[in-house]
């Protein structure tokens, strides 16, 4: 059909053409500014290789196997129950009843959408979402709303999320994008080893006071607190104890020495020593027998060149050098009975020392071996929280935010000048479809007339023969009440009706 011929035909029926085009694009119209607006929050996360991987750069899958894993993991039911679960899935979809169909009920007469909202819920079958929780709920609306795309030629991972409020597009987006690093960083390095170091440093912690307060007890009973240097202590006192004991009994010897001198000297110089008679008295003679050999003799009488008193003399300061020697010896025999006694007590410590250095040799290494290990665990799990801070870190990660959630501020859901455009389209293409079918239409039903008409004039001239003066008059759609009431046949009257009705 040519442009000309189609143009013909809508301004013949112009005025179908104007009502279809206005519902089309007054339907349409309507459509775009009572459908939920949706608006689309959007992030960018740049994948690297770490330095693990980029020894691997010579396998061309190894950064498509991991953009790959990384939006599976994106994707996953932990990262997006987590991030329902942080933001609430009531304050996420806070009426998941209310739709465009419900929301059209309000423009509706209260007593006319009363009556619509009991039919719909007594035709309503028993919904099979019921008895999921509104975190399932709020999970399968997610999952179709979240797409994770992987931009061509490059390592850049787009995420949108769409929402009806721009603000929780946002927010809940960020949410995502913060629990997906979190869980990459859980699975790229190992989050929980702080944890269990902490844990066993707890516990050789607890080993390390029970093994310290056993060693404490230990030593307050024996009042010890070094086993080592007690024995070297008591073998350094042991040595000074025995030194002096030795000095001490040298100091007796030579002083007994002494005094046995003293002695002789003191007996020699008593028998050279002659006391005038008058002090002496007159002899006496010496009992046999008695032993006497102090007594003057002969043999032992001082010779007369001597002087008696200088000998008296000599014997006085003898004598009393002799006391005072035997008085020493005295205090020397103490001493060595206190260095002595010294000397058992210390045998005595040592003996004691040496029956209880094994334990306490083994308790002091339990203690230094739960020290060691303590130290150890400390250190290890220094190490691991740093590790685990490293992997958590973004700046150091090798996924990284290049854009942030965005807040968007227009709607992408309805496009309405796209709509509109659309309808406007579809109403000039509708309105053209539909006089051109009314055309179609009412042309069938004239040709189906002129059929007809032409099918009963031949009938009707086979019965009555083109001489017969009664069918003269049938070019001005008259037909005479005489053959009507001729025909003898009913069919020939329902023909008769038939073409009166068609002329």
């Amino acid at each position: 059909m040519s442009f000309s011929v189609l143009s013909k035909i809508v301004w013949a029926r112009k005025l179908t053409f104007v009502v279809v085009f206005a519902l089309i694009t007054a339907s349409v119209i309507v459509f775009t500014e009572m459908v939920t607006p949706m608006f689309q929050s959007e992030a960018l996360l740049m994948t690297t290789l770490d330095r693990a991987q980029r020894q691997q750069t010579q396998f061309p899958d190894t950064l498509r196997y991991q953009l790959n894993s990384q939006i599976y993991i994106i994707n996953s039911e932990d990262v997006l129950r987590q991030a329902i679960s942080e933001f609430g899935p009531k304050k996420l979809y806070p009426d998941r009843n209310k739709s465009v169909s419900w929301r059209v009920l309000g423009l509706l007469p209260p007593n006319l959408a009363t009556l619509t909202m009991e039919a719909a819920n007594s035709l309503r079958s028993e919904n099979r979402d019921d008895g999921r929780s509104d975190l399932d709920r709020a999970l399968l609306k997610v999952k179709k709303r979240l797409a994770v795309n992987l931009e061509k030629d490059s390592q850049i991972l787009s995420l949108t999320f769409r929402h009806p409020d721009p603000k929780v597009a946002e927010q809940f987006l960020g949410l995502v994008v913060r629990d997906f690093l979190q869980r990459q960083a859980d699975l790229s390095g190992n989050a929980e080893a702080p944890a269990f170091f902490h844990q066993e440093a707890a516990h050789y912690r607890d080993e390390y006071k029970k093994a310290s307060a056993e060693l404490s007890d230990f030593s307050k009973q024996h009042a010890i607190y070094s086993v080592s240097q007690e024995i070297e202590l008591a073998l350094s006192r042991r040595d000074e104890t025995l030194a002096a004991l030795a000095k001490t009994r040298g100091s007796i010897a030579e002083k007994e020495a002494q005094a046995a001198t003293f002695q002789n000297t003191l007996t020699q110089l008593r028998r050279r020593i002659s006391i005038p008679g008058e002090i002496v008295g007159p002899k006496q003679s010496v009992p046999q027998g008695t032993g006497n050999s102090d007594a003057l003799t002969d043999s032992n009488k001082v010779p007369a060149n001597e002087s008696p008193l200088l000998l008296v003399r000599v014997f006085q300061e003898t004598a009393q050098s002799l006391v005072n020697l035997n008085s020493e010896i005295v205090g020397l025999r103490s001493l060595e009975k206190s260095q002595t006694e010294a000397l058992s007590d210390v045998e005595k410590k040592l003996g004691s020392l040496s029956s209880i250095s094994a334990e306490f040799r083994r308790l002091n290494d339990q203690l230094e071996q739960v020290s060691k290990v303590l130290e150890a665990h400390v250190g290890r799990a220094a190490d691991a929280q740093m590790n685990a801070d490293w992997d958590a870190s973004e700046k150091l990660s090798n996924v990284k935010v290049a854009q942030s959630a965005t807040a968007p501020t227009e709607p992408v859901f309805p496009p309405k000048p796209l709509f509109v455009a659309l309808g406007a389209v579809i109403g000039l293409v509708g309105g053209a479809a539909a006089c051109v079918l009314l055309e179609a239409m009412s042309k069938r039903r004239r040709e189906a007339r002129l059929g007809r008409r032409a099918y009963y004039d031949s009938r009707f001239k086979e019965w009555a023969g083109a001489e017969d003066d009664g069918w003269s008059d049938t070019s001005d759609g008259r037909i005479r009440e005489r053959w009507a009431s001729e025909a003898a046949a009913p069919a020939a009257a329902q023909e008769i009706a038939s073409y009166r009705l068609y002329r």
